[in-house]
């Protein structure tokens, strides 16, 4: 028996496959990881020196994206490209394995084309797609005599052309996009790919040093991949995670400040207690949906790439609006949930069973729990000073640990103690016995604090600046960490010593 595969398959995994334009993108970046990661398996470039680069020309409506991975070779580019969902990439160590992610431009522009050149090969070859003919080709009631096969025989030109033996890369070109899609709004598209790509935490989110950490030491290592993002090859930016210390609530009382006070980490077990996935969110006041809905909701991230969305996992909380007052990330470690087609979910399979009933017992029951108790705390304000409290005191001790940035900000945390101390006595005398018993032992954790805070000598400058560097230079370096004490906040001091260490440590002493 003979089966035909029809034309119209072809439109249902291009527009028929993906929500919004801009899935297109994650699914050439993670053919371009991929690419990266066999790449350094084979010897052929160091993770320091990958890169992907993306050019939106909103002028002359083109988009590239190009990856110094291993390139496609000669006599694969054929099968490798034309071939439709027969990828020979396998789901256990590809992001990308069904063979029809590099159809997602198609239907956004006029022309999409794929540039390769592998290692050792004087050649390199061009696949372009006529997305024009493409699409009157697959017109209802026309061109009945062609089948999946022949349209993409119909609508494909390959060139080879001379290139240096030495040369690796794989580019992607979409020309005439289509104006009236997001795809060419930068912006736009930065954000998207923020969300979504393998991209590193900022440097500035110090947070993001404690999460790799912790998943390090519970032998989980997060793949990152350098991505810049411009108008041209000369107006390149890198993009990063927009994760960020301090940001803005929304609640009935309106619009207010919240701030990352701390992290929690879970793990999530099968059946075997075999670990499915390992998480972290945010500790905050809780005090309301994020305003920014590029960090709202645990986001779900298998190979560090973005499944569903910021709202994917609010089915897992005992009220699904939660998840919208919560930041945090579920990095699935477990070859068993694999991704659906689109990438917006998991495949139905007793994994993604067990992997869901782990998430309504984490996250879903903790951070519920805690949105709740911060509600009753912000509406009792004898526990909302005590929390307040508890937190000043944490911050403290946390100084204490770390060192102080500088004797002004040793003098700010000293007037930070007795101005918590000055909360405790707003508390009236004849409150229950158990807050008094809170306020006394308080107010001693307190004192005790404040002396060791007025006899220490921890500062982090003195014993982190290279040992090579003059007493005049190292002058200099504590002059510019009490100026940045005076006028920023600890958070902000915190992210730019780091950067300013990084830096003396790489030899970018002037």
């Amino acid at each position: 028996m003979d089966i035909e595969i029809g034309k119209f398959t072809l439109e249902s995994l291009t527009t028929g496959m993906y929500s919004e334009p801009e899935s297109c993108f994650r699914e050439y970046i993670q053919n371009a990881v991929d690419s990266l990661d066999a790449a350094f398996s084979e010897g052929i470039i160091k993770p320091e020196d990958f890169r992907i680069e993306i050019i939106i020309d909103g002028t002359r409506r083109e988009i590239t994206i190009r990856d110094n991975g291993t390139g496609v070779k000669k006599d694969l580019v054929g099968k490798t490209l034309l071939d439709i969902g027969n990828s020979t990439k396998l789901h256990t160590t590809n992001r990308g394995f069904r063979g029809i992610g590099r159809l997602g431009g198609l239907s956004y522009c006029k022309r999409l084309s794929f540039c390769t050149s592998a290692v050792g090969e004087n050649v390199k070859t061009l696949i372009t797609f006529d997305c024009d003919k493409l699409k009157a080709l697959l017109v209802p009631g026309q061109s009945t005599e062609h089948n999946l096969q022949s349209v993409i025989e119909a609508v494909t030109e390959i060139k080879v052309m001379q290139e240096q033996s030495s040369a690796h890369y794989f580019i992607v070109k979409m020309e005439e996009v289509d104006d009236i899609s997001s795809l060419l709004d930068l912006e736009t598209v930065k954000d998207y790919i923020s969300q979504v790509a393998p991209v590193p935490f900022k440097e500035r989110f110090y947070w993001g040093r404690e999460i790799k950490k912790e998943l390090l030491e519970n032998g989980i290592a997060i793949a990152e991949y350098p991505i810049f993002i411009g108008e041209s090859f000369e107006s390149l930016s890198q993009v990063y995670k927009p994760y960020k210390v301090t940001f803005e609530a929304n609640s009935r009382a309106g619009v207010s400040k919240d701030e990352i006070l701390s992290l929690s980490f879970f793990k999530i077990n099968d059946g075997s207690h075999k670990m499915i996935a390992y998480g972290w969110y945010a500790n905050t006041n809780f005090s309301g949906t994020l305003v920014d809905e590029r960090i709202s909701g645990i986001r779900v991230r298998q190979g560090n790439i973005l499944i569903g969305d910021g709202r994917t996992l609010a089915p897992y909380y005992k009220e699904s609006r939660f998840n919208a007052w919560a930041i945090g990330e579920v990095y699935v470690i477990s070859p068993n949930l694999i991704p659906n087609a689109r990438r917006d979910d998991f495949e139905k399979n007793t994994t993604f069973s067990e992997f869901t009933i782990g998430l309504r017992d984490t996250i879903g029951t903790e951070i519920t729990e805690k949105i709740r108790a911060a509600s009753k705390i912000r509406n009792n304000p004898i526990q909302k000073t005590i929390k307040k409290v508890e937190r000043d005191i944490a911050k403290v001790e946390e100084v204490l640990t770390t060192g102080f940035h500088s004797s002004t900000e040793k003098d700010q945390v000293a007037a930070r103690l007795e101005a918590t101390k000055r909360d405790l006595y707003t508390i009236p005398k004849n409150a229950p016995v158990e807050v008094l018993a809170q306020k006394t032992a308080l107010v001693e954790q307190l004192n005790k604090l404040m002396d060791e805070v007025h006899e220490s000598t921890n500062f982090r400058v003195k014993k982190d600046i290279p040992s090579n560097f003059s007493k005049a230079e190292k002058k200099v370096i504590q002059a510019m960490m009490e100026v940045l004490s005076r006028n920023f906040e600890r958070a902000t001091v915190d992210s730019l010593y780091h950067e300013f260490l990084e830096e003396l440590k790489s030899g970018g002493k002037k």
